[in-house]
């Protein structure tokens, strides 16, 4: 009989016991312990997020967190277009009131629709240099034409 097989069953347990004392010793030798406190870098590095993960929680006020959960992808491309602009222009709409606001979306309004005229008064003002230099070039190729078969020139 071999050596397994001879030994008692509360042998294997010591045995067991034991391999699993030694090879526990071992690992926390090599792995050492989570220290109690763990500030946000260390749970970040636990969780292997960096800066730039949309899983890191919001720790901001309610009212922040509703308004962050409003905005779509267009509102905050809309923005950041805002936000880039000279930080003059920024304060110079900062500094108006509400009925300043509204009377510049009607000077906005008004730009663009003198831009579309201006445009359109562009498109007739070709096609009528275009319309006449060509009459003129076609009246003239005529004339040509006609002295031509009377024989002259």
């Amino acid at each position: 009989m071999t050596d397994a097989r001879r030994r008692k069953p509360e042998d294997e347990h010591v045995c067991r016991r034991a391999a699993t004392q030694a090879v526990g010793q071992g690992l926390r030798e090599q792995i050492p312990l989570p220290q109690r406190g763990l500030g946000e870098d260390e749970i970040r590095r636990a969780y292997d997020m960096d800066d730039d993960d949309d899983r890191r929680p919001l720790r901001a006020a309610s009212h922040v967190r509703k308004l962050i959960n409003a905005l779509s992808e267009a509102d905050v491309a809309k923005l950041e277009k805002l936000l880039s602009l000279k930080p003059e222009t920024v304060a110079w709409v900062d500094a108006k009131n509400d009925r300043e606001l509204k009377s510049l979306d009607g000077a906005v309004d008004f730009i663009n629709s003198s831009r579309t005229a201006a445009k359109v008064l562009m498109w007739v003002c070709g096609v009528a240099v275009t319309f006449v230099t060509g009459t003129v070039a076609l009246a003239k190729s005529g004339y040509d034409l006609f002295a031509l078969l009377r024989g002259g020139k």
